[in-house]
């Protein structure tokens, strides 16, 4: 029988050019959802907690709470940039976090198991599949600009990048405090261990 791995919760469309190209203005009209959640918190006594990847968060919740007062399309999509990579960091940070306390008993030898097994997106997908979902979003927009020659965002999804964030450092705040749900991971095989072990 495979082991099983565990983790326990360790507390009307206006139009503008870009180089020749329209830009269809319906994908910017939004007004992001606030964020109230706290990046500090009271912990034991007299001591404070500081959410993890607070240097990500704060980057992006200033990019975030600037969108709604930014004056034209260029400046709405350049705080959207950096709340995708910002949040895209801050989601990474939390899932290597994770991975990282991850009592990995009996221990993986094989990379491509422990790839298969516990992944930064398998821990991503089983633990938080919304954010799985929504990341795809800032994926698509920076990869989107990191090539001049695309031309044009009318294709990309804007405001699933501010879902995307709200989702993060709103419905998932405690988190970012160390609270992850609880979760098993079974032992998955790669395909040379797997023929290993059909012998």
């Amino acid at each position: 029988m495979l082991p099983v791995y565990t983790f326990l919760d360790y507390s009307t469309v206006n139009q503008y050019k870009l180089g020749g190209s329209a830009i269809a203005m319906s994908n910017f009209d939004f007004v992001p959802k606030p964020i109230d959640a706290v990046g500090i918190r009271l912990g034991e006594g007299t001591t404070v907690r500081i959410s993890n990847a607070i240097i990500q968060r704060t980057t992006a919740l200033r990019a975030y709470s600037s969108y709604a007062s930014a004056g034209n399309w260029m400046e709405k999509l350049s705080a959207a940039y950096i709340v995708a990579l910002a949040t895209r960091s801050a989601d990474s940070w939390l899932m290597q976090d994770i991975q990282n306390h991850n009592p990995e008993e009996p221990r993986i030898s094989c990379p491509k198991c422990r790839e298969a097994t516990i992944g930064l997106h398998v821990i991503r997908g089983r633990l938080f599949p919304r954010l799985k979902q929504l990341r795809k979003h800032a994926n698509n927009l920076i990869h989107h600009l990191d090539k001049p020659e695309n031309r044009g965002v009318d294709e990309l999804n804007i405001q699933g990048v501010f879902e995307y964030c709200y989702h993060l450092f709103q419905e998932n705040a405690d988190a970012l405090f160390q609270h992850i749900p609880s979760a098993t991971f079974p032992l998955t095989l790669c395909n040379s261990c797997k023929a290993v072990r059909a012998l």
